[in-house]
């Protein structure tokens, strides 16, 4: 959606105008790159979402689906985030991994997205988890479904093409539009320089927060010690001998293996800590892979493709109208404003997997309305959760529904001319049951 007409930062919203000062080998009549930091607003849409991972992709198909012109925005040249750049190529949470596990708890939207997946020929033939009988081709769906990263990138673009959604790659968004306590769009950094997009309702779906937080949001960030979940490199191994079972514990793809590489702790947050993981996981990496070629029968694998970007787990969780708890998760506890339901287990919960003994928690509205912002929407692993629901609802199946959730809410606040925090939940939950998402309401 062009604008017509050139408006800034400074003059149209209130904002200051960035400007610079003069280099001293600046050519006469020219301008250095900061005197340029006018930022023009470049674009104007209902709702922009922040972040083309699992739960940004599903939620700005959601909002387009509900009405509304959606502008979905990623750093990466391509969507998927942690499921592609990052390689971690299973989608778990389903349903419960263990009895019970009756209740397909993920449908909707992502579902869609999964059928494009199989469409493609997508879908792994083999992943860690054993399955129970379900049949992925007419989207019954198992508590895991191992993938293709290049497939999921297609099955992406594809999905988001069919709604609708306008697309902007190879752009970081670097902070919020702001009017008082209320975002109005977003800043963006790319080859084209620094832009401004205007939007009615922005979604962060940026994994950390960085727009709630940037805008003034209170968040809680990960524990110091005990449960906090570290980094992951993911790789894939390639020359794999057909029908090996040496290399199990990863997702098969015919002849390769997506396999957990070196971990890492520290904060995903500070740039010079994620140097440091960077370097250091690939080193070890490489020298891992080099020691399993000299080993018998082992001698045709190789190092296919290291992640993009080394996987972080957890960084901030913005703090919502409500926040879920860690007995809210166990209790399997229900919420009148439901808008999805989380059944993956909680994997590093005081040093065990913890399955649980119901089908799913309920994820509130509430906790994706962070406070003292307005016209923001939370989706992904940044919702307003404790430590131990943040773990499940943080997987990409889960944030995947969440994201439906998201996006229709934006849509209703955008069309409706309403903050989101002041939305009809009953009115979102009818539009979210209308697209096939699965809340368990009581009739």
């Amino acid at each position: 959606m062009s604008m017509r007409r050139r408006e800034f930062l400074g003059s149209a919203l209130g904002v200051a105008v960035a400007t610079g000062v003069d280099s001293a080998g600046a050519q006469a009549g020219a301008k250095s790159y900061s005197e340029r930091l006018e930022t023009p607003i470049v674009a104007r849409y209902q709702v922009v979402v922040a972040g083309g991972g699992p739960s940004g992709v599903i939620a700005a198909a959601a909002a387009a689906r509900s009405g509304t012109s959606t502008l979905l925005i990623e750093r990466y040249p391509f969507l998927g985030g942690n499921g592609t750049a990052g390689l971690m190529t299973c989608y778990n949470g389903f349903r419960n991994q263990r009895p019970p596990e009756v209740l397909q708890t993920v449908k909707g939207i992502p579902a869609d997205y999964i059928a494009e997946l199989v469409r493609l020929g997508g879908v792994a033939e083999d992943d860690p988890y054993p399955k129970s009988k379900h049949d992925t081709a007419k989207g019954d769906l198992p508590y895991c479904i191992g993938f293709d990263p290049e497939a999921a990138k297609i099955a992406s673009l594809n999905l988001l093409k069919k709604e609708g959604v306008a697309l902007r790659l190879h752009s970081w968004v670097v902070g919020p539009m702001l009017d008082g306590p209320r975002v109005t769009g977003v800043i963006v950094e790319s080859k084209s320089g620094r832009q401004a997009i205007a939007a009615d309702i922005v979604i962060d779906a940026t994994g950390d927060g960085d727009i709630a937080a940037r805008a003034g949001a209170p968040f809680m960030g990960p524990a110091e010690k005990g449960d906090r979940m570290g980094m992951s490199l993911m790789y894939i191994l390639g020359g794999l001998p057909a029908n090996s079972k040496d290399f199990s514990g990863g997702i098969r793809l015919n002849d390769r293996v997506v396999k957990w590489g070196p971990g890492f702790g520290g904060d995903g947050l500070d740039v010079e800590n994620l140097t440091k993981a960077e370097v250091e996981s690939r080193l070890k990496l490489w020298e891992q892979v080099q020691k399993l070629r000299k080993e018998p029968g082992k001698e045709s694998v190789y190092l296919s493709q290291i992640a993009t970007g080394i996987g972080v787990r957890e960084t901030r969780r913005i703090q919502g109208e409500y926040t879920v708890t860690e007995q809210d998760a166990i209790n399997g506890t229900h919420f009148p404003d439901v808008v999805a339901v989380s059944s993956n287990p909680m994997p590093s919960y005081h040093g065990q997997r913890f399955f649980f003994a119901h089908e799913g928690f309920d994820i509130p509205y509430r906790s994706l309305v962070p406070k003292k912002i307005e016209s923001l929407v939370l989706t992904g692993r940044c919702i307003s959760c404790e430590q131990g629901p943040f773990q499940s609802a943080r997987s990409m199946a889960p944030a995947m529904a969440v994201g439906h959730a998201s996006g229709c809410a934006a849509a209703l606040a955008a069309k409706g001319n309403i903050a989101p925090r002041l939305l009809d939940v009953k009115a979102l939950q009818k539009l979210l049951l209308s697209q096939n998402a699965e809340l368990r309401l009581k009739a």
